[in-house]
């Protein structure tokens, strides 16, 4: 980790104190003044049931250049397909007419790039016929970055598309698990893909997933080598349990990870004050959404619903092709005035999360960070799943009293951080 030191950071915030966020975060949290504490809000289990989404996530193929060991859409068992034009133009309807201004349209696979002629089909009607209409699409487009070309590449850099690389940091830690067919690492192609992006338009968007799994927790080490790199923002996800062959985590591995986020805690503070917040996006997240705290970890429906090569609509891209999840609709069929009705438990999942402090914010979990999820029951049980909980009231914690810390020693950087989701689609 880069050393942080007190002449380093201005203002009041020294590094006895950052250290004492970074390590105790829910002890601090609870001496805080009882004003000072965000205040406790009713809340069904998971978001709100009855909204019309913002994001919507289309699956322009099931098939993939790649095999990647931990992929969970390969070992879902959901078909291969591809999206053709005519169920590209019903999903075009869907989304024009359901209200809202600025919607978010992210395509994902599979691999997308495989069937670009539906991905550009979709963004062409939908500027076209969606500011006609007075709305102002935007674009997200998660890839492997192995198929970037320099033809493709500069209709991939416009000011309404932002392209996310899965790209887990230096190559050891991505060849790991995202390797070809043949078994070859697929770091230096990534790589190549976000090079020839950035040939294409300095200015382009290009954000990094990446995936965190046991024995690639580096968080600092990570996050530096993909700024240097070219990035301009890094969202971390992590390896849900059961889902990668030979690769879920352990009580050791998921403590090991908790003690990198106490180290990462100071860079990304350090980070933050120079300027540069979004080298965490989620915990940048979790800052912006204070003084009141997340409403709750999932988006399902209320925000984001994933939309298959045929046209049916799931609640989440971890429960498209589970045997028992059935789709909400379809786009050729559903009223799209009508707010989408997700069934979900009216009480916590279970006693640990009813007398929890944190359910109140992270709403019954979110399966894409190894929590729990109110949709479909997790099999993770015991110690494991305690850990889970541990690390993201720890997380929830530290985002509340940097929230304050930075209000009052840093407010200009608070309002960066805050800026990062004023738009939601910048």
């Amino acid at each position: 980790m880069a050393k942080t030191s007190a002449g380093k950071i201005a203002g009041k915030l020294s590094e006895a104190v950052i250290g004492l966020v970074a390590k105790q975060p829910e002890e601090l949290f609870f001496q805080l003044p009882d004003t000072a504490r965000p205040r406790r809000r009713a809340r069904a289990c998971g978001c709100r049931p009855q909204q019309w989404p913002q994001c919507f996530m289309v699956r322009l193929s099931g098939r993939c250049n790649l095999a990647c060991t931990y992929c969970f859409d390969a070992a879902n068992c959901a078909p291969r397909q591809d999206l053709d034009l005519p169920a590209a133009r019903q999903i075009a309807n869907y989304i024009l007419w359901v209200p809202g201004l600025k919607p978010l349209i992210s395509f994902l696979g599979g691999e997308p790039l495989v069937n670009w002629k539906s991905g550009r089909f979709l963004i062409e009607t939908l500027r076209r016929e969606g500011r006609a209409r007075g709305k102002d699409p935007y674009f997200n487009i998660i890839t492997n970055g192995t198929l970037v070309t320099p033809r493709l590449a500069p209709e991939l850099v416009a000011d309404d598309i932002t392209v996310q690389i899965s790209m887990d940091g230096s190559q050891r830690g991505h060849d790991r698990h995202r390797r070809y067919p043949g078994g070859a690492g697929s770091h230096q192609a990534a790589l190549r893909g976000l090079q020839v992006l950035r040939a294409a338009s300095p200015k382009a968007k290009v954000d990094a997933q990446v995936v965190l799994t046991p024995g690639n927790t580096n968080l600092t080490g990570i996050a530096e080598s993909l700024m240097a790199a070219g990035f301009r923002r890094i969202k971390f996800l992590h390896l849900t349990d059961s889902e990668g062959r030979g690769s879920d985590w352990s009580a050791a591995d998921v403590r090991r990870l908790a003690r990198e986020h106490e180290k990462f805690y100071g860079y990304y503070l350090q980070s933050a004050i120079n300027g540069h917040p979004e080298v965490d996006m989620g915990f940048a997240r979790l800052v912006a959404s204070q003084p009141e705290g997340p409403d709750g970890l999932c988006a399902c429906g209320s925000r984001e619903i994933y939309i298959d090569a045929r046209g049916d609509i799931y609640p989440c891209p971890k429960l498209y092709g589970q045997a028992a999840v059935p789709p909400l609709g379809n786009c050729a069929t559903l009223d799209p005035a009508a707010p989408l009705r997700i069934l979900r438990p009216a009480q916590p999942p279970d006693p640990e999360c009813a007398q929890c402090w944190a359910y109140e914010w992270c709403g019954g979990g979110c399966s894409f960070q190894c929590q729990k999820c109110a949709l479909m029951p997790s099999g993770r049980t015991g110690v494991t799943q305690k850990l889970w909980c541990n690390l993201m009231r720890a997380q929830f914690a530290r985002a509340a009293i940097t929230h304050r810390l930075l209000r009052q020693s840093h407010p200009k950087c608070l309002k960066s951080i805050q800026a990062l989701f004023s738009d939601e689609v910048a």
